[in-house]
Order: C-alpha cells, then structure tokens, then sequence
C-alpha cells in the first residue's frame, strides 16, 4: 500500500501547526472534481458568452429586417408621389393649352424634354436621400409656380366667366334666330337681325343672367323700352320691347335681379323679349353665350 498524502495546516500567527494524512484515492478524487468543476465553469461561460452573442447578432438581423420593410414601403410611396406629380404637369399643360395661354417657362423644359421624374429611378447602389428624395423635391420646387400662376390665371377667367351672360333671361321658344332672316314687315326683303326673339307672354318677369351695371333705359325707337347692361370686360346686354322697366341709369344689378317685364312696345310684331349681346359694342350670337333647352 502506497503512502498517504500529508495535509499541513498552519494557523496564521505560526503557534499552532496541524497534520492531517489523506489516502490518494480521496486526494486525486478531490482534484478530478475540482477539474471537472473548472472545466464545467469554463465552457458555460464560454457558452453564456456565445449566447450573447448569438443574441446580438439575431437582434442585428431583426433590425435589418425591419429596416428594410421600411424602405421597401419608402420606395412604394415615393414611386406612388412620382406618379402623383407627373399626372400634375399633365393636367396643368392640359389647362394652360385649354386657356389658350402662351406657355410658361417650365412648360417650355416640359417641352424640351423628360423632367426629372421622367428620367427614370437613380442608379442602382445609389443613396436613396441623394437620389429619388433630391428628385422629388426638385420636381415639387418646379410645380410650386405654375401652380401659383395657374391658380392666378384661373382666378381671372372665373372672374370672366361670372361676368358672362351665360343663362336665359326669360324661358320661351326662340322664334327668331340672329343674322340673316326674313323681315316680318315684308317677307320678299330680307334683314340682319342683331339678336334672338324670345316668345314670352306679356309681363313675364326678365332676369338679369349675369352681374352688371345698367348703362341705358330707355323708351324711344324701335326697340321700344329696353335695357342695357355693361358687364364688364367689353360684354354688354340688351333686353327690348319692354312692357315695364323696373331698373334705373347707373344701377348695379346682381345675376337673377329682374331688369323688367315682357312686352310689345316700339317695332315689334308681339309680345316677345329682343335679347342681344354684344362684345365691343358688336352684336355676336346670343346662343354662343347659352345653354340649349
């Protein structure tokens, strides 16, 4: 049998020294076990360490992922803005050429080629602040005053087409059309007539079919009583044979104010409203400005 091994123990101060034999099997059983203890120790750290970073890198890749949704929404919405914007510059060209107006200069660029969003998305690889986003606000600074001058041009034609005469002053048959036609005093000779003739029974009220300002009211000559007005931007109206006249010179009559009644006074052939209209003190065809019924 093989030597035990000796245990010293010494107490601090070096007054007191204990021995203590230990077999070998419980010596090297006590080392194998520490051994083994550290070893364990050892590698469940290097797997909390792993762990760790496992963790980290499948957080990474749920934050990538997330990243990318985002942009992939981001380019859907930015491709959907592009299209917004290019239907835009082809309604506004629609209009501008609707108007009859000369074209701005940035229909001009329009014109002369592909804008910016026509060109096509940027390069692949290229960065998306630097490429789709600087073309889009540079598309909506280019949009920004043509819509000003649109809006501006729009303004003045509804404030001209509010001053139209574009609706009947009274409801009736029209039973003499403007231009040429047959003179109701004699039938063999033929006369230009500077209006339409409206059948309406006598005191039918007469409406003013659009704002003005009365610049005449009279009762002599062949028109009998009648009714003038300036609607401003070189357009005038005429109302005559006029049983009744319910407006004075100077006054600003409103659309829908009644100007007076149906009558049959002066040259006149029966009751019937005489309508014309004018446009630089030239009669024009009263139904351009009307809408059928």
């Amino acid at each position: 049998m093989k030597d035990p091994f000796s245990l010293i123990v010494v107490h601090g101060d070096g007054a007191r020294v204990l021995r203590v034999n230990l077999p070998r099997w419980i010596a090297y059983a006590t080392l194998g076990l520490i051994a083994t203890v550290a070893t364990g120790t050892i590698g469940l750290s290097g797997g909390y360490v792993f762990l760790l970073r496992e963790s980290g890198r499948r957080a990474a890749l749920r934050q990538r992922a997330d990243d990318q949704r985002l942009l992939d929404s981001l380019e859907t919405r930015i491709a959907e803005v592009r299209s917004e914007i290019t239907a835009w510059r082809t309604l506004h060209d629609k209009m501008w050429r609707a108007f009859g107006l000369v074209a701005s200069p940035e229909e001009s660029r329009s014109a002369a080629g592909p804008g910016p969003l026509e060109t096509g998305a940027p390069t692949p690889g290229e960065p998306l602040a630097q490429g789709e986003l600087d073309l889009l606000a540079t598309s909506v600074a280019d949009e920004g005053p043509r819509l000003r001058e649109l809006e501006h041009t729009v303004g003045r034609m509804g404030k001209l087409m509010s001053a139209l005469p574009l609706s009947w002053p009274v409801n009736g048959r029209v039973d003499s059309e403007y231009g040429l036609r047959r003179s109701p005093w004699n039938r063999a000779r033929r006369e230009y007539h500077d209006g339409i003739d409206i059948g309406s029974l006598p005191g039918t009220p007469i409406k003013s079919p659009a704002a003005g300002t009365v610049v005449a009211a009279s009762a002599h000559g062949g028109y009998g009583k009648n009714v003038m007005l300036d609607h401003g931007y070189g357009v005038k109206s005429r109302y005559a044979h006029l049983k009744k006249i319910d407006v004075k010179m100077g006054q600003r009559v409103e659309k829908g104010e009644v100007l007076g009644l149906v009558g049959n006074t002066g040259r006149s052939t029966g009751p019937h409203l005489h309508y014309e209209v004018l446009v630089q003190d030239k009669p024009v065809n009263p139904r351009d400005f009307l809408p059928q019924h």
